[in-house]
């Protein structure tokens, strides 16, 4: 709906949300010495209105122009909500050997199955923009109110020897081959059904109404599955060789409903859209878990504190998703979506690669490599 509101075509509009990692970017280099200094209960709740001031801003404007500065709004708080939020989940992963990190992805993936379960069922009953904003008021008040729960276990402020700055986090950046390769191969599905998955529904497959949020609902319920029973499987199979499996599994059925939309989209759509949708499904299953591992095994493969751990990634996985993003969208501009949709899939298939990192992540329960 973005897109045909403001009249851009897959190229144009994929370069523009790809924005919001300049936004990110800033973030990545202030937040963290901020959360420090403040507390995470503040940077929470500010981040928290700055984000949906944007995004309810963004629901309303029909300028490219205007929407930029917005996305880069919406880069900055989202990024800055999230050191602050993963610095809390970092503090409490410390005294338990719970998998935390990876069950709080899981239940963000479950407030993103909400919102599309929501939108699915608005879609060509009411605009876009009033369905939007009514959302983004409604979690806006229950964020807040979390946010407000959470506040007598913060994170308190440091004292300021305690700080790390900007420069802390360059002069300590290592560019570890392992963790990078292994996120943007895994969370390249997840941002690229996001961005697209809807605008492929509706265009390539020319599917209507709210069926067009079937595709990402069912990734990410399958996201939320595996994500909140990790439990289960980390105690049963060693981590890295459940990535392998996953990976391989997911990639392979996300490839075959892709190849499927490719060869059948146009004289049997719907067929390719359910064949679409199972891989979306088993995609979402088979890479639930791999993201967030990474995520914690690299906190485990570094010696410094999680705001200056989460910084270095951040600042790594921006870059690599910017460039990702932006081949995705010219790919889809020169070529065809369903061919730029080839590229998560691929990525995903190389995840075994890098899944030695995730060794570094041995929580005391969890299965041990033999």
């Amino acid at each position: 709906d973005f897109k045909e509101k403001l009249g851009l075509t897959n190229g144009q509009f994929g370069s523009i949300i790809s924005l919001g990692n300049v936004g990110a970017f800033i973030s990545l280099l202030t937040v963290g010495h901020i959360v420090h200094k403040l507390g995470s209960y503040k940077v929470l709740t500010a981040s928290t209105y700055a984000l949906y001031l944007s995004l309810i801003l963004m629901a309303h404007t029909s300028s490219s122009v205007a929407f930029i500065p917005l996305v880069i709004l919406m880069g900055f708080s989202s990024s800055a909500f999230h050191i602050s939020v993963n610095s809390q989940a970092f503090d409490s992963q410390t005294r338990t050997t719970k998998p935390i990190i990876v069950k709080l992805h899981g239940i963000w993936a479950m407030g993103a199955v909400m919102t599309g379960l929501c939108s699915g069922l608005l879609i060509g009953r009411i605009s876009a923009s009033v369905q939007l904003d009514i959302i983004f008021v409604l979690v806006l008040i229950l964020t807040i109110r979390y946010i407000r729960k959470l506040r007598p276990i913060a994170l308190l402020p440091k004292l300021e020897d305690d700080h790390y700055s900007v420069k802390q986090i360059f002069k300590s950046l290592r560019f570890d081959r392992l963790i990078a390769g292994g996120m943007i191969c895994a969370i390249l599905l997840e941002i690229a059904l996001g961005d697209w998955s809807n605008i492929f529904a509706r265009e390539y497959l020319e599917i209507k109404g709210g069926l067009i949020t079937l595709p990402y609902i069912l990734f990410m319920s399958a996201l939320i599955v595996g994500r909140l029973n990790i439990s289960k499987i980390i105690t049963k199979v060693p981590i890295n060789r459940a990535a392998n499996i996953g990976s391989l599994i997911g990639g392979t059925f996300f490839l075959l409903g892709i190849t499927a939309a490719i060869l059948f989209g146009e004289t049997h759509k719907y067929w390719a859209f359910g064949m679409f949708s199972f891989g979306c499904l088993v995609a979402g299953i088979g890479t639930s878990f791999i993201t967030p591992s990474f995520f914690n095994a690299a906190s485990a493969r570094s010696e410094f504190p999680s705001a200056v751990v989460i910084g270095q990634i951040g600042l790594i996985n921006n870059f690599l998703i910017f460039g990702g993003k932006w081949v995705i969208a010219w790919t889809a501009q020169f070529t065809s979506l369903a061919i730029a949709l080839l590229i998560p899939a691929i990525m995903v298939l190389s995840v075994p690669l890098f899944t030695k990192a995730l060794l570094s992540g041995n929580a005391k329960g969890q299965a041990e490599e033999k």
